[in-house]
């Protein structure tokens, strides 16, 4: 479903994509405009990642593949030429989408695939907004704010961060399917996922990017805790593909009874009745969480030079609906940390308090506040 869709009904192009960071939310506001405006059109420009050619072709919109890609390092020439030209090729093919359609607004999901969109759209003088769901911006969106109309936000703290174009800004949220806002009755939910109603609920997500780590600490820490923890807690390991059998056998080996599977069809319901969850700060993943009010421990990813997803945690910890343990990459030192933090964060009435400061952090109704402004303020 690559081709022509957008007519005289007006057109919203979203772009961006590479990871799920930044295409989910994309995926949100696109559903919010249908509801509010089933007459619009919806064009997203993506990229030639394989996540993005994973989730187009079934998203129910037409898309367009940019050849763009990630600005270089100045410390490897070899790499600008290949860069210019996607640069070049992008805007390119931007300039042709939105001259041969009725364009109401252009919409950049942050990143640097993003950025083509937002230039292009500037220099044509059609509207522009951008979603910036992490805490610190990265340069790909400091790029493009001086572009933006506006720039929609998930926490109060990214304001600083853009400087004199902080006043463009919108705390909106993060857009998140309206099914993460859902209210599960808890027996139906365990009974469809096969978990016990009598027993309280830990999720652990390693299967994301960099999630080997996750997982072994994690599963380190069941060991150290052993049979008794289980006796009051049952876990639900999503381990992802890559690490689904070695996870299994790991528990097999000292006996554990945990629950593993490589990813979740349905996680709006299984978050629905969790109780406490280990893994990762991707911003998405904390608007999930807030949406829920769900206590968290958290290990932020730590391979980015940027650790824009130490920073997104910090803002719940900083408001006491999470927990952070480092990701020192090294077993011996991330298990003990994460065990420790277990024990206080699992005991006691500490989840109850961190579940009701993660529910005050929600804003559940972004993709709706993102959708109604590209509506209506740039008609």
């Amino acid at each position: 479903m690559k081709q022509d869709a957008c007519h005289n009904t007006g057109c919203f192009i979203l772009a961006g994509g590479g990871t799920g960071g930044h295409l989910y939310p994309g995926f949100s506001v696109a559903a919010a405009i249908k509801k509010l405006a089933p007459e619009a059109e919806i064009l997203f420009l993506c990229t030639d990642r394989p996540f993005d050619q994973s989730q187009m072709p079934g998203c129910g919109y037409p898309y367009e593949v940019q050849p763009v890609r990630p600005l270089p390092s100045p410390a490897r020439p070899v790499t600008w030429l290949p860069f210019l030209r996607g640069w070049f090729g992008s805007k390119a093919l931007c300039r042709k989408m939105m001259t041969q359609r009725h364009v109401r607004a252009v919409l950049g999901l942050g990143g640097y695939a993003s950025g083509p969109a937002m230039k292009v759209a500037s220099e044509l003088k059609l509207p522009t907004a951008m979603l910036n769901p992490d805490a610190v911006p990265g340069k790909a969106n400091h790029f493009s704010a001086r572009l933006a109309d506006r720039i929609f936000v998930q926490w109060e703290e990214t304001l600083p961060h853009f400087g004199r174009y902080a006043s463009k800004c919108i705390v909106s949220g993060c857009p998140i399917r309206d099914d993460f806002s859902h209210k599960f009755d808890r027996h139906k939910a365990c009974r469809e996922l096969r978990l016990s109603t009598d027993k309280k609920t830990l999720v652990i997500v390693g299967g994301s990017q960099g999630g080997r780590n996750v997982n072994e600490a994690a599963g380190w820490c069941l060991n150290e805790l052993g049979s008794r923890f289980l006796e009051n807690w049952q876990v639900f390991h999503i381990t992802g593909a890559n690490d689904l059998d070695r996870t299994r056998e790991f528990y097999r080996q000292y006996q554990l009874t945990v629950r593993t599977e490589p990813f979740v069809g349905d996680m709006p319901q299984l978050l629905g009745i969790t109780d406490c969850l280990i893994g990762r700060a991707g911003a998405s993943t904390l608007a999930e969480l807030t949406a829920f009010g769900i206590p968290a421990i958290l290990l932020p990813y730590p391979y980015h030079k940027d650790q824009h997803q130490l920073y997104n945690a910090q803002v719940l910890a900083r408001n006491q609906g999470a927990k952070i343990v480092t990701d020192y990459c090294d077993l011996t030192r991330t298990g003990p940390e994460l065990l420790k933090t277990m024990r206080q964060s699992l005991a006691g009435d500490s989840l109850e308090q961190m579940a009701i400061a993660a529910k005050n952090l929600a804003r559940p109704g972004a993709a709706d506040q993102v959708a109604r402004h590209l509506i209506g303020l740039f008609e």
